[in-house]
């Protein structure tokens, strides 16, 4: 059993190299795109990532 789940989940986090970033459009198809790692995490509940402004997650 783990101690500490949330501290083990976010060391899990904190060593991967790409994020899977996933959103529905309007029409309610998915768009899924790889990232870099988050630039800053609070938990293992929200994330900050950078991305361009045309992307499709800014809007």
């Amino acid at each position: 059993m783990m101690r500490n789940p949330e501290q083990t989940i976010g060391n899990l986090i904190d060593k991967q190299g790409v994020s899977f970033i996933a959103s529905v459009d309007g029409n309610g198809f998915p768009n899924m795109k790889a990232m870099p790692p988050p630039r800053k995490r609070e938990g293992i509940r929200e994330f900050w990532f950078t991305t361009n402004t045309s992307s499709l997650r800014v809007s």
